[in-house]
């Protein structure tokens, strides 16, 4: 750790013009990657140390071109070195989209925040970006049974029981990947959106991991977030805010079928959101997210409850999970 931060100090010496600049370490993510303030007498930049091979640049670098294509607000790229894994970014704030929202304010940020999805949007697809496929939900939707039943409660599940599992997590993904395919940043939450202090314009962060893939996926990232819930009637007003100014999705669905489009999408995310939570706790040391398994866990649940086709996994939960 000290080693990767010396040489991050010696990278920038020749590119921060003052001697006398501190490196202050932020809060992390998810991931392997660390973030430090650099404050020096007359500027403040964010340095991010991607440790090769855990992490690539690369992506990151090309999507927040893309990003600037579309007018969507980022840190700015004033360094780089790939092969040691280091950038140098514009400060975008403290303020997180999350620290802000209130019953009060909500509506005015969803609104400018569902407004971003749709310039993103507006793009024609990027054939370079991967695709979020059938294949690729059911890849995601498995972390749930390996690292939440099977790693983190500890469940063997019985033929009948992992036979239900199979046939829901296939049916999960074949309905989300039958969505019109958009441009999706795919982690698009309250706490990786910025509010800009000077406009409180909002910007976006740590999109590194952008697809090609369902037209709801960003819309239910932000308003079914894994740190904070809504009332389901609040929830859905804002869905037909989107609605309302996607021509895209007026184009493909009624209504009542985009939010059940929304929903199924979520459920997928929220399965795969379960597993990832747990591995972060069980492989990696990071237990913080273990807070936010009942939230994702309700989730799911509320959507396996509320569509038929999904009451054999909902029995299967309710049966036989149950959080320490």
């Amino acid at each position: 750790m000290h080693e990767r931060e010396n040489a991050l100090k010696e990278w920038l010496k020749p590119i921060i013009p003052a001697e006398d600049f501190v490196l202050k370490p932020l809060a992390g993510d998810a991931s392997f990657r660390r973030y430090f303030r650099i404050n020096s007498s007359d500027s403040s930049c964010i340095a991010m140390d991607a440790p090769p091979p855990q992490e690539d640049l690369k992506p990151f670098i090309y999507v927040t071109q893309l990003l600037q294509q579309m007018n969507i607000t980022t840190p700015q790229i004033l360094a780089a070195d790939i092969e040691q894994g280091f950038l140098l970014l514009s400060d975008l704030g403290d303020t997180l989209l999350l620290k802000k929202l209130t019953d009060t304010t909500a509506d005015v940020y969803y609104h400018q925040a569902i407004d971003l999805i749709l310039a993103m949007q507006k793009n024609e697809i990027n054939e370079s970006l991967p695709a979020f496929d059938k294949a690729f939900m059911l890849k995601e939707m498995s972390l749930c049974r390996e690292w939440f039943f099977t790693q983190y409660l500890g469940l063997n599940l019985e033929q009948h029981e992992n036979r239900i599992l199979a046939e829901s997590l296939e049916w999960i993904a074949n309905e989300v990947s039958q969505q019109p395919s958009v441009f999706i940043h795919r982690d698009y939450h309250a706490r990786n959106i910025m509010i800009k202090e000077e406009n409180a314009s909002l910007a976006v962060i740590d999109y590194q991991d952008a697809m090609n893939g369902p037209l709801t996926y960003d819309l239910v990232s932000l308003l079914k977030d894994c740190y904070i819930a809504w009332p389901r009637e609040r929830v859905l007003n804002w869905v037909s805010y989107f609605y309302q100014q996607s021509p895209f999705a007026r184009h493909y669905y009624t209504l009542d079928q985009f939010i059940k489009a929304f929903d199924l999408c979520g459920l997928q995310r929220h399965l795969k959101v379960l597993g990832v939570f747990c591995r972060l706790h069980l492989r990696d040391g990071k237990s913080g997210y273990l807070s936010d398994l009942p939230l994702t866990l309700n989730y799911a649940l509320e959507c396996m409850k509320n569509y038929p086709d999904l009451d054999a996994l909902y029995q299967l939960f309710h049966k036989r999970v149950f959080l320490p």
